[in-house]
């Protein structure tokens, strides 16, 4: 049971990062999808250690009281009882008691699908929590990089528990061959002999009144990946938290990254049926860390170009394959936005850079526009707002500071490009019911026919709700897609 008021520390507290489903069915978030606001808005409700102290407390005793009878429910409580804690330690990290009670949680978890779908949660929660929004009144709320680590902490530990089980496993299917060929021998022996072989009565046979019994489903090469691939992507998650910041340590991530790769269940027969799966999952993953490389000034321009060559290198030899595509398109993306940012350190004449940027947005667009020819493609509207998105993109190198000529003369095709695929991307999404993303589409799309000379449809735009306009402009901007001459001169 949790300690409330006994102070204990049975290890010391780690440093807390300065700064930045439903019963295990692998990547199955059922329940964790549908209630992470409404979890998050209620583990923020807490203002003292106290109060965080009673909230955990309440969920582990109602994890305990829906153990037997609903196994989802009390994982649920349980796993918001490890994320009230850290984020209790995060805003208290001398709490003794929030350390004991989230540790002794922890360790009474030695159970494989229950540290994995804590890892899932805590990785869901913090993507949700990164995502840009108003922190003013985040103070106590729990840094994402911190809640990685500890869903990086709960993988780990659930692949060390399955490689148990996998070797116990083996051991427990050689036993029971070798008890076989005991029992055949016995029979055989038996009938040479003329007497009445009756097999030996064991613990597992039904007694008169009938004998309950747990079933246990074993850990098969796909729950092996599974878990590879979650620890997969929350270390992308982790480099991209790490490149934002432009700070941090990579050396345990680098090794992490080489002990993942190097892992025995990449040796089994699972990858025949699921290797695009891992081909995306890895090509993500070296993408995001050379560009985390490249932020903390651990590669220069032409080392980042040469690794993020290398690490799509494996997607160009996937035929069709519309995902692929995309992910290369979206590394191309923050490749330009990356050297943007840190242009002030690269040794390089900005007309080069400004080759290099121009020549990396156009194989973000082509290779967009071959994903939108195949008809396996999903989110048809978003692959063409990031078309469009790229046109525009590649606009802007023809402003200042940068002042690329090419990109200047080429503007009014560019704008031009730009809003025929906003507008098909609208009326995608018109045909999807997809709001979000027809709202965006119609927006941008007005906003490049203003700029190309038609503001009639931004000012009506406007009139429909500014508000809506305001907020997806704000986006824009700090993506880079709309420059702020641009919503100056729109007088937005």
């Amino acid at each position: 049971m949790p300690k409330q008021k006994q102070k204990q520390s049975l290890r010391a507290q780690k440093k807390v990062a300065k700064r930045k489903d439903t019963v295990r069915m692998p990547f199955q978030r059922t329940w964790c999808d549908s209630n992470l606001t409404d979890c998050l808005a209620r583990l923020k409700a807490p203002e003292t250690e106290n109060e965080y102290l009673a909230v955990g407390v309440d969920f582990e005793e109602a994890g305990e009281k829906w153990r037997a009878g609903d196994a989802e429910k009390s994982a649920r409580f349980f796993h918001r009882a490890l994320y009230n804690y850290a984020a209790g330690l995060n805003r208290f990290p001398q709490s003794l008691d929030l350390a004991y009670n989230r540790y002794a949680l922890r360790i009474s978890r030695d159970n494989a699908d229950l540290l994995f779908n804590t890892g899932q949660v805590l990785s869901s929660l913090a993507e949700l929590i990164s995502e840009p929004r108003d922190r003013s009144d985040d103070t106590g709320a729990a840094d994402p990089l911190y809640l990685l680590q500890e869903a990086l902490e709960c993988f780990q530990r659930c692949a060390s528990l399955q490689e148990h089980q996998v070797m116990q496993q083996e051991k427990d299917v050689n036993q029971s061959a070798q008890e076989a060929m005991e029992l055949d021998e016995q029979a055989a022996a038996t009938i040479t002999s003329g007497a009445v072989f009756a097999p030996r009565p064991t613990d597992a046979e039904p007694s008169d009144g009938g004998t309950w019994v747990s079933i246990k489903e074993p850990v098969t090469p796909n729950s092996l990946l599974d878990t590879l691939l979650a620890q997969i992507e929350a270390l992308t998650s982790v480099c991209g938290i790490l490149s934002s910041e432009g700070v941090g340590d990579l050396d345990w991530i680098e090794q992490y990254h080489d002990d993942l790769l190097s892992s025995n269940v990449l040796h089994s027969g699972v990858l025949t049926h699921r290797h695009l799966e891992f081909v995306l999952s890895r090509a993500r993953l070296k993408c995001a860390l050379a560009d985390a490389r490249f932020s903390i000034a651990k590669l220069n321009i032409d080392r980042y170009e040469q690794e993020l060559a290398e690490a799509l290198e494996p997607l160009k030899l996937v035929p069709n394959e519309p995902q692929a595509l995309c992910d290369m398109a979206d590394a191309e993306i923050v490749f330009n936005a990356s050297i943007e940012r840190f242009a002030d350190r690269i040794l390089r004449n900005a007309s080069d850079v400004n080759i290099i940027r121009w020549k990396h947005l156009t194989k973000a667009v082509d290779h967009l526009t071959a994903a939108s020819k195949l008809w396996t493609a999903k989110n048809l509207p978003r692959i063409h707002l990031r078309r469009g998105d790229c046109e525009m993109l590649r606009r802007r190198l023809g402003a200042a500071p940068w002042n690329y000529d090419l990109a200047s003369k080429s503007a009014p095709t560019l704008l031009k490009n730009a809003e025929i695929y906003y507008r098909g991307a609208g009326k995608l999404a018109k045909g999807e019911d997809a709001a979000d993303e027809e709202e965006e589409a119609l927006t941008k799309g007005a906003v490049a026919a203003a700029l190309a000379g038609d503001p009639s449809r931004f000012r009506e735009k406007v009139g429909s709700d500014m508000q809506k306009v305001q907020d997806i402009l704000k986006d824009a901007v700090e993506e880079g897609v709309i420059l702020s001459d641009d919503i100056q001169m729109l007088g937005v």
